[in-house]
């Protein structure tokens, strides 16, 4: 079975929901005050799968969910929660009205939900922190949320603490440097927070070999263009202030099928192709795909009912013209050829949209009309050729090539067994000759 036939058949009976998690940072932060109720629940409305929190200690020991030391940036109140007992910390407001939540309270606001949380324990250079840990394990505990909590940390320690108190939930290492990925760390953590500025795809490829998920964080300003180029990397979630845009990202990569391929294609077809940044939301890029180019397919992407392949980073091409090796200069020999239409049944054969058989028709060729064959795919055993009009079978058209070199071209051609190939008629070569079987030395069965 062929390398095309292999993929379309996997394509076909497997679907690979490469999706990310999308976790939504201290909440929706651009549409509501960040780690209120409020900010939350429009995460999750946009369709965020997690909400990240902070976590402090205030004076008596109350798990506090906020980011900064201080109440300055979020209240206005220049307090400090370390030393500040909560029923104080508690007084002071955010823009909506909604008071700083400790840990329990959101635990409780949520607790008839299936919400869930990604708590980072916020460790911070003289700030004491007794029994941190302990106490967010109780919390989680009591409030029968282990399967609905991960925690990440910049402090190592902090997530030892975490493995030895609940030794099943996820724990995620972030880093703001690659120095601080080493093999140290892996026996203690399930996954990897690294800096989109550091994120490449064989870092994401190392770390899942060794076992370890893989979430990315921003500065927290994604564009359009920063998605295009995240979601083509296998990562396992993100941290973002962008939910929504995360989500229709993480929609189309769910949806999408992938498998890698990592062969030899060439563009079969006499015009150049398109390639795009991505195959979800797909952007041109300036430079298209030569006419018969050759490249390294790396992995074949159905998304939106095309096929993409893959063949550099960030550069995606429609499929429909490009045959993987080696067939593929096989398929060469029947570009620019002129045909003729000969139906295998009847005077009329099917003119389809795209190089397949569930293409939508658009329109028919009668008996004896002659078509030049522009493009050309082989799907399985079935050999498709393009046409001003349309895609046809190639077992509905008789080819009579006009050649020069006919009896090289007609070894070739007679090597692709199994292919459903178009009829061949003999005839006279562009220097003259009259070819036929005998002139040929051949046996054209």
């Amino acid at each position: 079975m062929s390398k095309c036939l292999l993929i379309t058949a996997w394509l076909a009976l497997y679907a690979c929901l490469c999706g990310f998690v999308v976790v939504g940072h201290r909440g929706d932060p651009l549409q509501y005050p960040e780690e209120t109720f409020q900010s939350d629940s429009a995460a999750f409305a946009a369709g965020a799968d997690y909400v990240e929190l902070d976590v402090q200690e205030s004076s008596d020991g109350t798990l506090v969910i906020q980011h900064d030391t201080t109440l300055k940036r979020t209240t206005g109140a220049d307090v400090t929660i370390a030393t500040t007992p909560y029923r104080e910390i508690q007084q002071y407001h955010t823009k909506n009205g909604e008071p700083i939540h400790s840990l329990q309270a959101l635990f409780e606001h949520y607790q008839q939900t299936d919400t869930k949380f990604l708590i980072e324990t916020k460790i911070e250079k003289g700030v004491p922190h007794p029994q941190m840990e302990a106490k967010i394990a109780a919390l989680v505990t009591q409030y029968h949320m282990q399967e609905r909590v991960m925690f990440h940390s910049f402090s190592l320690n902090s997530l030892k603490r975490l493995q030895t108190l609940l030794p099943n939930v996820p724990r995620i290492f972030i880093v703001g440097s690659l120095k601080r990925i080493t093999f140290a760390v892996f026996p203690y953590v399930t996954g990897i927070n690294v800096s989109s500025e550091l994120v490449t795809a064989k870092l994401v490829s190392d770390l899942h070999h060794i076992g370890q998920k893989v979430y990315v964080w921003d500065e927290m300003n994604e564009s359009q263009r920063k998605w295009r180029w995240l979601s083509n990397l296998p990562i396992d979630g993100v941290v973002t202030n962008y939910p929504k845009l995360a989500h229709t990202y993480q929609s189309l990569t769910r949806e999408a099928q992938s498998h890698p391929v990592d062969t030899l294609a060439t563009n079969t077809n006499t015009k150049a192709i398109p390639i795009y940044t991505n195959p979800y939301q797909p952007t041109i890029r300036k430079e298209p795909l030569a006419p018969q180019a050759v490249v390294n397919v790396q992995k074949a992407v159905r998304s939106e009912q095309t096929t993409y392949f893959q063949i550099g980073t960030n550069a995606f091409v429609d499929a429909s013209t490009l045959n993987l090796a080696p067939l593929a200069g096989w398929a060469q020999l029947l570009l620019d050829q002129t045909a003729t239409v000969q139906p295998t049944a009847g005077w009329q054969t099917v003119l389809r949209q795209g190089p397949q058989a569930t293409s939508a028709q658009v329109g028919h060729l009668n008996r004896g009309d002659r078509v030049q064959i522009q493009a050309v795919k082989l799907r399985g055993s079935t050999v498709w050729c393009q046409t001003l009009n349309g895609w046809v079978k190639a077992s509905q058209l008789r080819l009579q090539p006009q050649l020069t070199d006919a009896q090289c071209w007609f070894l070739r051609f007679h090597q692709a067994h199994g292919l459903q190939v178009p009829q061949l008629g003999l005839g006279q070569t562009t220097d003259g000759v009259r070819l036929d079987a005998r002139a040929l030395a051949l046996s054209l069965n």
